[in-house]
């Protein structure tokens, strides 16, 4: 063993601090917030391949420190390690500038208050040692200008340069969040370019929190953020959380999670289960999207431990726990009023009068039913083959969704009606498994809805009313206990029989687990079934099958070596033509009679722009007005059409959103989306539908050609595992 030579070390060490763009930004900036500046301004030249430089109006940097002022492990935030529990400020370990000197071109102008308006140039080597001192002009502060980044690491380079879209976006996202946090300081990000100069990031000195978030998200939202407050202290460990959040609405939340900023100890950090407890809450109340919230948490410092990666944004809690429980609380106050108010205005009138119900108990009420539960509103009665039923409705807790039952009983059991209901569409038929709950029509407070019991015989579900519509509710019945039974113990004898011709013929198989999850045994958890499939075959195995035949005019019997599956040959062409759709469509638009312009962050503006063609494939043609100041450049000459559908505004964001997210996909709003899967089921091939074998080996085929080849875009499962063949 030999020791390894100094500046190898150096290099090592250097490559962990400094990894891409955005790291060696931050490490500067976060210099000049240590500096106590008030104005910093970040200018990237071709999105920093060519140069970095970050100028603020701090303390500046005294001359005694100049020779050390890049040297490894020399700082003027701690002495000894016990400092840590106390250390106020970003950097603590010495080790940014001297990274920096490894990968770049480091020089460096700074002036003090006492020596202004003279100032310093300096430039570093590669180990950070000092190498030429010129004296320059420069008011108090200092200016760090960083080129050729990366230059003499190759792979590091070539990655930036082919990815420095994504990694500029990345750069973006981190100086939002110390723009956000720093109070009293104005913070711009500028990037020069061949095409011109974009200002992606720009607050205002004298300004709250709210109003630098809105800078960064779009004054837009300023309506649905509402503020989170909470303060709680156990066992002497205070924890006190503050910021905003957006309203679980759909058109405040976004479809990325790319809008997140949270901070500990006025610190940007990663802390994976906090998010996730805040984006789960938050898509309690609205499923279809994800918050956009800036949230602060102050602890006790010496409850937190910053120093497990260089760059400070991984911490460890001690009392985690109480964190999440003071969170958690804080969502539920913030969150569960706005999503507990709702209109009650699409009941129909014609069914909003009360009668009373044969079967209340002694209290006036439903039996099992509280009194403030279910509303029970007027009856129906129809002549059906010489029997006359009378229909019962109540509100269910969706609104605008009715449930009704119709009583068997013989009529002279029955009250007379108070009023009628005219007489349902028989045109349609649909089919319902269990009851809906019952909920109050109005609530002031997250429901608390009483489950029913299973209906009797005197009591059959028999018409469901959803807004204006009423659709009548066949009353067939199935005996699905008995079925499933029988089908168990049918399933059990294979089992058996299967297991006895392994023992004598075959030596024992690794994929019983995935073959049983994948299997067709398993009707409960289809995204189980999806990743056991997965691992058990490649999608590219789907090529090799061979087609045995048709079972029942809707499933294909396929074989790859000793395995047997069953293919959906619904479910199979539906998503090979709903991918077909998503990768392929042009959606038309319609232009609009007078340009509306758009609100927009700095950020989702320059997305837009960058991303005309593909915005354009979504129906969205916009217009780029360079007078206008920055978020208010883009106008919106067209929007998307499909049938009677007019796309909103609303789509346009969230397809901005995704183009944050993802840049290289082609992105689909959740309507485009929606229509697109009707589209493809109705096109595609029916159950009950005979195929060719030639068509058979076609869709198994075309399932090797998809993206996610597993579940249709309605979630039913493409595949299923039948069994494996005796050899």
């Amino acid at each position: 063993m030999q020791a390894i030579d100094a500046a190898t070390v150096h290099r090592l060490c250097a490559g962990q601090v400094i990894v891409d763009l955005a790291t060696s930004v931050k490490e500067l900036l976060e210099n000049s917030l240590d500096a106590e500046a008030t104005h910093i301004e970040v200018k990237l030249k071709d999105s920093g391949l060519t140069s970095i430089t970050i100028t603020d109006n701090g303390h500046g940097i005294d001359e005694s420190s100049f020779s050390t002022l890049c040297r490894k492990h020399w700082t003027s935030k701690i002495s000894r390690f016990e400092d840590l529990e106390r250390v106020s400020t970003f950097g603590f370990r010495g080790e940014a500038l001297s990274s920096l000197c490894s990968v770049a071109q480091v020089t460096i102008t700074t002036a003090t208050r006492d020596s202004a308006p003279m100032g310093t140039e300096l430039e570093y080597d590669l180990r950070g040692e000092l190498t030429k001192q010129t004296p320059i002009a420069r008011e108090r502060g200092t200016t760090v200008r960083l080129t050729n980044l990366f230059a003499k690491w190759p792979v590091r380079h070539q990655d930036l340069k082919k990815n420095i879209r994504r990694e500029y976006l990345r750069l973006v996202s981190l100086v939002e969040q110390y723009a956000i946090i720093s109070d009293n300081v104005r913070v711009s990000l500028v990037n020069q370019t061949r095409t011109g100069t974009t200002t992606h990031v720009r607050t205002v000195v004298q300004s709250d929190r709210l109003t630098r978030l809105l800078s960064v998200i779009g004054a837009s939202l300023r309506p649905h953020m509402v503020r989170i407050e909470h303060d709680c202290t156990q066992n002497s460990d205070e924890v006190k959380i503050d910021g905003y959040i957006s309203q679980p609405i759909p058109e405040a939340g976004r479809s990325g999670a790319d809008k997140q900023y949270l901070s500990v100890n006025n610190r940007p950090c990663d802390v994976p289960h906090i998010k996730r407890l805040i984006n789960e809450t938050y898509r309690s109340y609205c499923p279809a999207k994800y918050p956009v919230f800036a949230i602060s948490i102050t602890l006790n410092a010496q409850t937190i431990d910053v120093n497990l990666t260089p760059d400070k944004r991984t911490i460890l809690i001690r009392h985690e726990s109480l964190v999440l429980d003071a969170l958690r609380k804080a969502l539920g106050r913030v969150l569960e009023p706005v999503e507990s108010v709702f209109s009650v205005n699409r009941v129909q009138p014609q069914i909003a009068a009360s009668v009373n119900i044969d079967d209340e108990g002694p209290s006036g009420s439903a039996a099992g039913v509280s009194p403030v539960q279910p509303q029970v509103v007027a009856p129906m009665q129809r002549d059906d083959e010489g029997t006359r039923e009378r229909t019962r409705t109540a509100e269910t807790s969706v609104p605008g969704v009715i449930r009704c039952f119709a009583d068997d009983r013989p009529e002279s059991s029955r009250k007379r009606p108070a009023n009628s209901v005219p007489e349902p569409n028989p045109a349609h038929t649909k089919k319902l498994k269990d009851p809906l709950p019952l909920a109050p029509p109005t609530r002031t407070s997250r429901p608390q809805p009483t489950l029913p019991t299973q209906p009797t015989a005197s009591k059959k579900l028999q018409t469901m009313v959803i807004g204006n519509c009423r659709n009548r509710i066949q009353n067939d019945t199935c005996e699905w206990t008995r079925t499933r039974d029988r089908m168990q113990r049918k399933h059990a004898r294979h089992v058996a029989q299967l297991e006895e011709s392994q023992e004598r013929n075959m030596d024992p198989v690794d994929i019983a687990d995935d073959a049983a999850s994948g299997g067709v045994q398993n009707t409960d958890d289809p995204e189980q079934a999806s990743r056991a499939l997965s691992r058990l075959i490649h999608k590219t195995d789907f090529a090799r099958m061979s087609v045995i035949g048709q079972f029942n005019h809707g499933f294909i019997v396929a074989r790859l070596h000793s395995d047997l599956y069953i293919v959906d040959q619904h479910a199979a062409d539906e998503k090979h033509n709903f991918e077909h759709l998503q990768h392929r469509a042009i959606i038309s638009s319609q232009p609009l009679i007078q340009p509306s312009r758009l609100e927009l962050s700095i950020v989702d503006e320059a997305v837009a722009i960058e991303h005309q063609s593909t915005l354009e494939r979504n129906g969205f043609r916009i217009q780029v007005d360079d007078t206008k100041s920055p978020g208010h450049r883009v106008l919106l000459l067209s929007q998307p059409v499909i049938g009677q559908t007019v796309f909103s505004q609303q789509d346009f964001m969230e397809l901005v959103g995704k183009l944050c997210v993802c840049p290289e996909a082609m992105p689909r709003c959740e309507r485009a989306r929606k229509m697109f899967a009707s589209r493809a089921c109705r096109m595609s091939i029916m159950v009950g539908d005979p195929l060719s074998l030639a068509q058979m080996s076609s869709v198994v085929r075309h399932l090797s050609e998809l993206d996610h080849p597993w579940n249709c875009p309605h979630g039913r499962p493409t595949m299923r595992h039948l069994f494996r063949l005796p050899t």
